[in-house]
């Protein structure tokens, strides 16, 4: 993580890091290399939230212990230095299943928690529609959470489509974070796009006779 971090501080973006669940362990060694805020997959209650968020911050407001590393310029800043400032990491949570829809309201509630961002393609799955992201109950869903957001007071993200344009139609003004495809699925689609373009330019190309080049 840190090398990332330092890589994305130094193009003055944030770096966020993806927890393999809300209950993984290392989310203050994740902080402490400098990340500037985790999300958090397939969060379906508001106490599930409110147990990250108490890992994410410093006593007497949480958990988290104070470490000598990145994320506290090396200790330079103290303890008592770095419960006071209030810059707590960015707490994303992503709602990827009809508990998570359900239960959306109360978790964009709980203090601490900076954004609701939908994970369509695993919403997608759990409603039973495999990864068909303009299905109506994938919709109807996008647009629950969308709501509960905005009644909290927080934004909303759309993540998973490759199409931008399906992005933009699920989003409907509503989101403003947004997470267009992913590195591996661009890279796949970059390796398929050239080879389906060499296949078509060999396959439009007249085959030359074979003596045409004897004796030359």
């Amino acid at each position: 993580v840190q090398p990332l971090a330092i890589a994305c501080r130094a193009a003055d973006a944030g770096a966020l890091v993806r927890l393999p669940s809300a209950d993984a362990p290392g989310v203050g060694a994740i902080l402490d290399a400098g990340a500037d805020g985790v999300v958090a997959p397939r969060v379906e209650s508001a106490d599930c939230a409110a147990r990250l968020v108490e890992r994410l911050r410093h006593p007497p407001r949480g958990s988290r212990g104070v470490a000598a590393r990145r994320g506290s310029v090396y200790g330079r800043l103290g303890a008592p230095a770095a419960c006071a400032s209030g810059a707590d990491p960015l707490c994303l949570i992503q709602i990827e299943s009809p508990l998570g829809v359900e239960a959306a309201a109360e978790i964009a509630a709980v203090d601490g928690v900076d954004a609701l961002v939908i994970g369509c393609t695993d919403l997608s799955h759990s409603f039973g529609e495999g990864g068909r992201l303009g299905a109506a109950v994938v919709a109807d869903a996008v647009v629950h959470v969308q709501l509960a957001a905005a009644a909290a007071g927080i934004p909303s993200g759309i993540a998973g489509p490759d199409d931008p344009a399906l992005l933009a139609e699920l989003a409907a003004g509503r989101s403003t974070v947004f997470v267009l495809s992913a590195d591996v699925r661009i890279y796949a689609r970059a390796v398929d796009s050239n080879i389906a373009a060499l296949r078509h330019a060999q396959a439009c190309r007249a085959p030359e006779p074979l003596d045409a080049h004897v004796g030359s």
